[in-house]
């Protein structure tokens, strides 16, 4: 997953994930009560986060934000024939 990736399915820039802090550490599966399968990915909005992208999004410190399980996929490869 690239950081421009991230930003734009989140509908922000580069700059903003970096002013928040937001980083691949900070994203973290769900996998539910049985802690086998992946259902989703989250992150928790960082307390660093400048209050213009918390308006922008509408987001608050520490509110959890879900991110599509198809997200980190692998864009599967055309196969060879």
């Amino acid at each position: 997953m690239s950081q421009q990736t991230l930003a734009e399915y989140l509908g922000l820039t580069d700059d903003d994930l970096d002013e928040m802090g937001l980083d691949e550490d900070l994203i973290h599966e769900d996998t539910g009560s049985s802690g086998e399968q992946v259902y989703s990915y989250y992150f928790n909005v960082p307390e660093e986060t400048p209050a213009a992208i918390l308006i922008k999004k509408s987001w608050m410190v520490g509110q959890r934000i879900e991110i599509d399980i198809n997200f980190f996929d692998d864009p599967e490869e055309p196969e060879m024939y």
